[in-house]
């Protein structure tokens, strides 16, 4: 055997055409396995998208509704303390005292009959303490005065301020609620007097 026989021949710098062919066919499989995944993920987000989408506008629109909530219950306590600070009242001043309420619940709409609010002044009977209506003041529509909700407010010869309101409230977005109507009581004992006139009298049944 000749000494040039056990001389290896040095490889090539330039890949043969087999090799090229490897590569382009790896490089295929990845660009491949590339675009299944962007595949994928683009039907992820499209099945993801519209669930986070509702679940953000339902907290959004639980989240407006408990604060409609929460001014309902505001503005009933509010009329019903201003009322309990005076000692007399008129039909005037208590127009006055609704706009209060209006101002609470605002921005949302209070107009065109959306709240109603009766004002009353509840009586405790001079003998027994029974409940019943002194007076009351009241829109057209407004939630009864029950004078048994006033049971145990107060003493034989004094009195309570009642109020109860109704107010629809309209969701912004009307996507898991259309509107509802929050009803709301509130009572307050007078500050100054023990039974607080309207337009002159304590008690309009006399």
């Amino acid at each position: 055997m000749s000494r040039d026989a056990d001389i290896r021949r040095p490889a090539s710098p330039c890949p043969t055409r087999s090799g090229r062919r490897r590569e382009r066919g790896c490089t295929a499989r990845v660009l491949a396995v590339f675009r299944c995944k962007r595949g994928t993920a683009a039907i992820e987000a499209a099945l993801i998208l519209p669930i986070l989408l509702t679940m953000m506008l339902g907290m959004v629109e639980l989240t407006t509704y408990v604060e409609a909530t929460r001014k309902a219950v505001s503005a009933a306590q509010t009329v019903a303390d201003l009322v309990a600070q005076e000692s007399a009242t008129t039909d005037n001043d208590l127009d006055v005292i609704r706009l209060a309420a209006e101002s609470i619940l605002a921005p949302l709409d209070t107009k065109n009959g959306k709240l109603k609010i009766a004002i009353a002044s509840i009586g405790f009977d001079d003998d027994d303490g029974s409940t019943f209506v002194l007076w009351d003041d009241k829109d057209a529509g407004a939630p009864p005065v029950v004078p048994s909700d006033a049971d145990g407010l107060g003493s034989p010869g004094e009195s309570v301020v009642m109020v109860s309101m109704s107010f629809q409230y309209d969701s912004p977005f009307g996507f898991m609620l259309t509107s509802s109507t929050l009803e709301e009581s509130a009572f307050s004992r007078p500050r100054i007097t023990r039974r607080i006139a309207l337009n002159g009298k304590t008690d309009h049944n006399s």
